[in-house]
């Protein structure tokens, strides 16, 4: 058995240099900003603004620029081997996830469009950037010292000229999410039908719960009114047995009964309506939210992909902000709004018309 090495080197007030076996990083934080860059071109960097509620991260592109919250794993989708009790925990865990999708958001509430229009720019165009500033400040006080001699001969300068070309990137990716952020505030801000479908593009809306959802479309009924059209895979997505563990610590697998599968189903669809619900009201001021969920499933007769509306409901921002989504049985606040299922306990969901 090989041994873990792993050691965090202080190099400034805001620097620590992580030294382990698959190799070293740098990482640097400060109020409104954390980044890590390796030196094998690992890079994450999430840069804050404050008063706003939005902060930009490496891992998204200039058009994702309100950063994702909650995105949990998809069920069996775990690669990496565990011991039974913990795989039974990760299940369980997963499940949970699933059936309270509705208590997260994916976009901050509060958000001030004006504000986001007059915020000011990070740097000034020409100037150099935040990140880059941090780069040169590392490898100015630690050269030609320890991280010279760390590195192997000729390493330090190369690996101080990615480090530089990194940070370069990240911060030309800050400016353009900035200025993509004034544009989307704009949009918003001319209070135009065509403008609210356009920012929802551009925020790249329909990816959000791309994990969960297959398709989803978007239009307006009126002025005030957006309709959604949502496709989901219930059936290929839930899992049919869950994890347990034997008296003598093993891994088992049981069969849902169909009233705890659908119990299940029942959480998860409406969480998923209760999430686009909430941050569709978080992003555009529109007054009520027409939603229509389609599962699609494999006709196992014709072989053909068909898909039927189990879901239509109309959540009304009033109503829908005064609800506290987090108590009670997601499925039985539909109460609360005008809407159409057809559910059974034992059979699931049957196919139901639009509201009207």
């Amino acid at each position: 058995m090989g041994f873990n090495f792993r050691k965090r080197i202080r190099l400034g007030k805001y620097a620590n240099l992580n030294i382990g076996k698959s190799g070293l990083s740098l990482s640097v934080g400060r109020k409104g900003m954390r980044q890590s860059i390796s030196t094998k071109g690992v890079a994450r960097t999430t840069f804050s603004l404050p008063g706003t509620g939005l902060s930009y991260s490496k891992s998204l592109n200039a058009k994702k620029l309100l950063k994702g919250r909650g995105m949990g794993p998809i069920l069996g989708n775990r690669e990496e081997e565990q011991e039974p009790e913990k795989e039974v925990q990760t299940f369980q865990e997963d499940i949970k996830f699933i059936t309270t999708l509705h208590h997260y958001e994916d976009y901050p509430s509060g958000i001030s469009w004006e504000e986001i229009k007059n915020e000011e720019a990070p740097f000034k165009r020409g100037e150099v950037g935040p990140h880059t500033k941090e780069a040169q400040r590392i490898i100015e006080e630690n050269k030609p010292g320890f991280l010279k001699r760390l590195f192997a001969s000729g390493g330090f300068k190369a690996s101080a000229e990615k480090l530089l070309h990194e940070a370069k990137e990240l911060d030309d990716e800050l400016f353009a999410a900035w200025t993509n952020n004034k544009v989307l505030a704009e949009k918003m801000l001319h209070h135009d039908e065509k403008a609210y479908l356009a920012v929802l593009e551009d925020l790249g809306f329909s990816k959000v719960l791309e994990e969960y959802i297959k398709e989803v479309a978007f239009s307006y009924v009126d002025g005030d009114s957006l309709k959604g059209e949502v496709s989901i895979e219930v059936a290929s997505f839930l899992p049919e047995s869950y994890k347990t563990l034997t008296p003598t610590g093993r891994l088992s697998m049981k069969k849902y009964t169909k009233t705890e599968y659908y119990d299940i189903a029942s959480m998860f669809v409406s969480g998923i309506a209760y999430r686009l619900g909430k941050n569709l009201f978080h992003l555009l001021p529109v007054a009520d939210v027409l939603l229509n969920v389609y599962q699609r499933a494999v006709n196992t007769h014709s072989g053909v992909l068909e898909q039927k509306r189990i879901l239509s409901v109309l959540f009304d921002r009033q109503t829908f902000e005064a609800i506290d989504l987090a108590k009670g049985h997601p499925f039985d606040h539909l109460q609360s709004f005008k809407h159409e299922v057809k559910f059974v306990k034992t059979r699931g969901f049957g196919e139901v018309p639009e509201v009207q």
